[in-house]
């Protein structure tokens, strides 16, 4: 089939971020809402969670003022008091440290639940999420597969997703409980000291400044480095999938040369983020345990001056390292929040392409395209060659049961109107008919299923080969496989392996001849029972005996079949009911092959210059 070169995967357009920017997200609310009972449960337990740590923070810091006071009760209030903790003796060491073990029991339960929860709600997330990625990918035109490359594509599916599922799994539960932390440790710290509170919080407009600027600079760098992996795995596919050529051509250096240029982008790419991380903690070493060092040094003073109790002076300073961790938390996961917004847009963009099957759970209709088929006044060119017309107001006929063969030289269009009728491609202009019916108005999935097509180069599935027979049916029976398999002459080898129909083919069927995996795409076309058949240089592959078996297979299925037989070799053409001869996307001439001959027209003229065998 005609193909288009591929191009580089796209470079994602660089943009500053914005809150709009966080639509990426709301677009995953269809996947949260079937989930959001335990996600509500989840945020619940992560806040109360959050809370418990502020109190037993408290309670450490009580622990440390009774250590020192040596059980007296200290002079400033006690905000326990008239609380839950009523009627506990909280003076007391003994006292304190089973509140402590209590209330951490508590918390550490809950977040055994809240992280079940999360894990739950995203792995169920993400199986949704891969399955319609998966769908979407499957479902595209074919002018998508004409312009992205395999490697590309298989890094949206896995390296984004794993991004998103990160994201929802660890970072979205980690940025609430740090949220948490941070305002309900200033409300905490304020109500101890509201000196030493303002104190501290003079820093934190300077950090959450520098985090933001941290933060774009991460989601930038992300998509860059998501950029550059999917280039590297493009050439890894790219070798795997020809490494035949790769080894003929002693091309090994070349290849591990071009794909050291792309990994050592990725490495510089990586660099450029640790620079970035490395110069942001240093900030936060210097500037924000700078600042606490001030703060500790302020409140010894208060104390020392007796306007600070001694417990309220630990709580203070354990509250203070908590929130700034929380404040350093935020900056990192700011920076991770980014990259998985960057992978939702990405994935985003490829789940809402315009698709050739609106949904693959629908049912499939049962159609009958045993009617004449037309080609009516058809023109064409591929979307990315405009200037290259490959069709030029064609106009051609199959009867119902007709076997037509195409000829002519290369690049006549012989390959494009095969991918018309498969609807592969869609006509420029013009229209192509079935008994007076656009088909374009068929329901596709339906109107393929009625149709077999055996390519001139056979791409076979890695299982066995009774699974790629079956192919053609899946609910086919081992006798109906058998059967297709004997038709198709592919019987005896078949069973001369030691593991018959269970063989593994291998990569793309590697570990068969070209004849034997022919055979095996003809065996399976038979199986299909097609009402149309379309053959590219089916026989190209075989051997002369060979040939000769698999003919006279396809002349049985081909039997009130509309049949379009694209070949070079004289044997497979010239028994066809009705040759057309294309020029240049035209039809020069048509007629049997006696009539032909006699014409002495480009017909004659390609035999006669050998171009078929």
């Amino acid at each position: 089939m005609n193909s288009e070169s591929t191009t580089a995967p796209e470079k994602r357009e660089k943009k500053r971020f914005k809150l709009s920017d966080l639509k990426g997200f709301k677009q995953m609310a269809p996947y949260l809402r079937p989930h959001r009972a335990g996600f509500t449960l989840g945020i619940f337990l992560i806040s109360v969670s959050s809370i418990l740590t502020l109190f037993v923070t408290r309670l450490w810091g009580q622990l440390g003022g009774v250590g020192i006071m040596g059980g007296e009760k200290s002079s400033v209030g006690n905000e326990f008091e008239g609380g839950i903790l009523d009627g506990l003796d909280l003076n007391n060491l003994e006292t304190i440290g089973w509140t402590i073990a209590t209330v951490l029991l508590i918390q550490a339960t809950m977040s055994f639940f809240r992280v079940y929860l999360f894990a739950n709600m995203t792995e169920k997330m993400m199986l949704t999420l891969r399955r319609d990625a998966f769908e979407a990918v499957v479902s595209m035109p074919m002018d998508f597969y004409h312009n992205r490359r395999v490697g590309d594509l298989n890094s949206r599916i896995s390296a984004d997703i794993t991004s998103i599922q990160d994201t929802f799994t660890l970072t979205l539960a980690e940025l609430i409980r740090q949220s948490i932390m941070l305002v309900g440790g200033i409300a905490a710290l304020a109500y101890f000291s509201v000196d030493l509170t303002l104190m501290m919080l003079v820093t934190l407009p300077v950090v959450v400044l520098v985090a933001i600027v941290f933060g774009k600079f991460i989601k930038r760098l992300s998509k860059e480095t998501q950029d550059e992996i999917a280039a590297s795995n493009v050439i890894v596919q790219e070798v795997l999938t020809g490494i035949v050529n790769v080894k003929a051509f002693a091309n090994e250096w070349f290849e591990r040369s071009r794909y050291t240029t792309s990994i050592s982008s990725v490495k510089d790419l990586a660099m450029k983020g640790a620079i970035g991380r490395g110069s942001f903690a240093s900030f936060i070493i210097l500037f924000i345990f700078g600042a606490i060092t001030l703060v500790i040094f302020k409140g010894a003073a208060l104390m020392q001056s007796g306007d600070l109790a001694s417990e309220h002076f630990f709580t203070f300073l354990l509250m203070t390292g908590l929130v700034a961790g929380s404040v350093g938390g935020l900056a990192n996961l700011f920076g991770v929040v980014q990259k998985g917004l960057g992978a939702v847009e990405s994935l985003m963009e490829l789940l809402n392409e315009e698709r050739e099957i609106k949904g693959l759970d629908s049912e499939i209709p049962t159609l009958n395209l045993r009617q004449p088929l037309r080609f009516e006044n058809v023109n064409f060119h591929y979307k990315t060659r405009k200037d290259l017309t490959i069709l030029n107001n064609l106009s051609l006929e199959i009867r119902a049961g007709e076997q037509v063969a195409l000829v002519g030289p290369s690049g006549a269009g012989k390959s494009t109107i095969a991918s018309l009728m498969l609807r592969f491609e869609t006509p420029i202009d013009g229209a192509i008919l079935i008994n007076g019916k656009d088909v374009a108005t068929m329901d596709l999935r339906g109107y393929r299923k009625r149709i077999a097509y055996v390519p001139q180069e056979v791409i076979l599935f890695g299982d066995d080969i009774r699974t790629n027979i079956a192919y053609g049916k899946l609910d086919a029976t081992d006798e109906e496989i058998r059967d297709a398999a004997k038709r198709a002459y592919a019987l005896e080898f078949i069973e001369n392996f030691p593991d018959g129909f269970a063989t593994l083919v291998g990569e793309r069927g590697i570990q068969l001849s070209g004849g034997q995996r022919q055979r095996i795409a003809i065996a399976r076309a038979i199986l299909r029972d097609p009402d149309i058949l379309i053959l590219d240089e089916a026989t190209s592959a075989l051997d002369s005996v060979s040939e000769k078996e698999v003919q006279a297979a396809l002349e049985e299925l081909m039997k009130d079949r509309s049949t379009l037989i694209i070949a070079h070799r004289l044997s497979t053409i010239k028994n066809a009911h009705r040759i057309v001869v294309l020029v240049e996307g035209e039809v020069a001439e048509s007629g049997t092959h006696a009539e032909l001959i006699s014409n002495k027209g480009p017909y004659f003229r390609q035999i006669q210059s050998q171009d078929f065998v």
